[in-house]
């Protein structure tokens, strides 16, 4: 089983990878168009802006995934994935319809409604894309199952035992020990022979 510097490398990579690769440009082509002229460049985060989104809700889950107790730790990996997932379908979906994508970004550069016919196809950037969101659905897989033998942090973040309680439900404190004049350091004496 591989500890959670393994699992913080196999996620936090990818994810920055491909949001590094979403500012890059991902379809090309032309729009059949009189009022568009030249070829249209989209990039992955033109394209698919929740490509990014899904990346930081990859990261905040693993964050979640490595510091949390167990319900925590179920919770995140489920979400660590199911992000992971969503950034593949969404890169997948701008290599494999760039047409699309293409006549897209031209309806919204000319503010319309419909897309006009347009031509277009994916960039090799858009491919590495989708293997990075391979890669990250990957390390999600591995951190998600990596993660069920971890324990939450450790003890000195753990919530300690609550302090008795006085004659009217309020918290004492030692100082109200000291202040009715008892010792507090009696209790902690082992007792005597």
């Amino acid at each position: 089983m591989a500890g959670k510097r393994q699992a913080a490398l196999v996620v936090a990579v990818p994810a920055a990878a491909l949001a590094a690769l979403s500012t890059q440009t991902w379809a090309t082509g032309r729009a059949n168009d009189v009022l568009s002229h030249g070829t249209t460049s989209v990039t992955g985060t033109e394209a698919m802006p929740a490509v990014i989104g899904l990346g930081i809700v990859a990261v905040a889950a693993l964050v979640a995934l490595m510091t949390g107790g167990p319900v925590i730790r179920a919770v995140s990996a489920v979400l660590l994935v199911l992000a992971s997932l969503g950034a593949l379908v969404l890169a997948l979906l701008v290599v494999l319809r760039p047409t699309q994508v293409v006549g897209d970004a031209v309806a919204r550069e000319l503010a319309r409604t419909t897309a006009p016919e347009a031509v277009g196809s994916s960039t090799a950037l858009a491919w590495v894309a989708v293997a990075v969101a391979v890669l990250l659905v990957a390390g999600a897989a591995l951190a998600a199952s990596w993660s069920r033998g971890w324990g939450g942090l450790s003890a000195r973040y753990e919530r300690g035992a609550r302090p008795a309680a006085g004659p009217r439900g309020e918290v004492r404190s030692t100082w109200d020990d000291l202040t009715d004049g008892q010792d507090p350091t009696m209790s902690d004496r082992p007792p005597e022979e």
